[in-house]
């Protein structure tokens, strides 16, 4: 870097943990999608069969535009996530390292009867998440046609997708907010990965661009409230629980699940519910908490999830799912792990409100 800290070279080897942290919330961070799978469905039946398998709204969805959409079970518990953008031709589907195979086997098994087409580029592409408030003026500086000004939040909420090349690579660029700041998942082929890190970590401009590791991702997802599938989010928690409440459309027809995701809605609060917490140490994923007053006093009332330290709140922090009854921000639980009292907690909203000077 330079005397005011803009990025001129590749340095080698990672950034420190404060660097790479301030450039996700100042800048940009970089961090490969390693494992993630994008399947490419085709045929006149391929969007009417996947309409009816998931819990979003993709009939109605223009070229350009996505969802994020849940593969539920009869019970109404999160199977699998999936990011599904609309094409000229057919639909993308985007989805995690820990689903990657079970979505591509479950539908693979209707492609005969249900006369559509899946095409695995899993193998052949690979993608990079750019997360931070310089995405914009970094993208409009490396790719053709790119726009300086920010994408508004409808955009980001609507996840579009848009095609643009990078030094003559083709490469799909989707809004995705995986840290609660601006951001865009780019989706390439695997050979030019390499020369892309490289181009965009030389980048010339007045805010830190770093490569973040899991650690880092790791810090500001869970500040963000950002749940991790097969970790935060999986088939133990019905959808409703998980906070991902965008995945899910209350006017569309009928998809595997729908009647348990409806009643627990209509009725008003399912049983559980991911929130953040503050204990006053680290403490281990699996930690329990424990009510201190009201009807279930010193009983077990939910599980920690996820546990980080926060740069930006200087303390640690955690996720979890917390009972119906002890929501309300500022209440005081016991955390326990086995026999041995770890401390208390204090739960809140997400995301956590954070300091965002420098």
């Amino acid at each position: 870097m330079n005397g005011s800290g803009i990025r001129v070279g590749q340095q080698e080897g990672r950034a420190s943990v404060e660097a790479q942290y301030r450039a996700v919330r100042t800048g940009v961070g970089l961090f490969e999608l390693a494992g993630n799978g994008w399947l490419r469905l085709t045929g006149k039946n391929a969007i009417p069969f996947l309409h009816g398998l998931v819990s979003n709204e993709v009939r109605s969805l223009e070229v350009g535009a996505g969802v994020l959409a849940a593969f539920p079970n009869l019970q109404g518990k999160l199977v699998a996530l999936a990011r599904i953008y609309q094409l000229e031709t057919g639909v993308l589907l985007e989805v995690g390292e820990s689903n990657r195979e079970k979505v591509l086997r479950n539908l693979s098994r209707f492609v005969l009867a249900g006369e559509f087409w899946i095409e695995d580029l899993s193998e052949a592409w690979v993608g990079l998440a750019l997360e931070g408030p310089g995405v914009e003026k970094l993208l409009s500086a490396v790719a053709e046609g790119w726009r300086e000004e920010p994408a508004v939040e409808e955009e980001l909420t609507a996840r579009r997708l848009v095609i643009t090349r990078i030094d003559g690579v083709e490469v799909w660029a989707a809004a995705h907010r995986r840290c609660g700041e601006p951001g865009y998942d780019l989706f390439l082929p695997r050979e030019a990965l390499a020369g892309l890190r490289e181009r965009l970590l030389g980048v010339e401009v007045p805010f830190p661009v770093e490569e973040i590791d899991r650690e880092v991702f790791e810090m500001v997802r869970i500040e963000a409230g950002v749940p991790r599938e097969g970790q935060d989010a999986g088939e133990e928690y019905i959808l409703l629980e998980t906070g991902l409440d965008e995945a899910i459309s209350y006017q569309k027809g009928c998809y595997l699940g729908q009647e348990v995701i409806a009643r627990i809605h209509w009725r008003g609060q399912p049983a559980r519910q991911l929130r953040g917490v503050l204990p006053e140490t680290p403490v281990p994923v699996g930690t329990e908490l424990y009510a201190t007053d009201g009807s279930l006093a010193e009983r077990k009332i939910g599980q920690i999830t996820s546990a980080t330290w926060s740069p930006g709140l200087q303390r640690p922090i955690a996720l979890g799912y917390v009972h119906r009854y002890y929501l309300a921000p500022g209440t005081i639980v016991e955390l326990k792990q086995g026999e041995s009292t770890l401390g208390r907690g204090e739960v809140t909203d997400l995301p956590f409100t954070l300091d965002r000077k420098g």
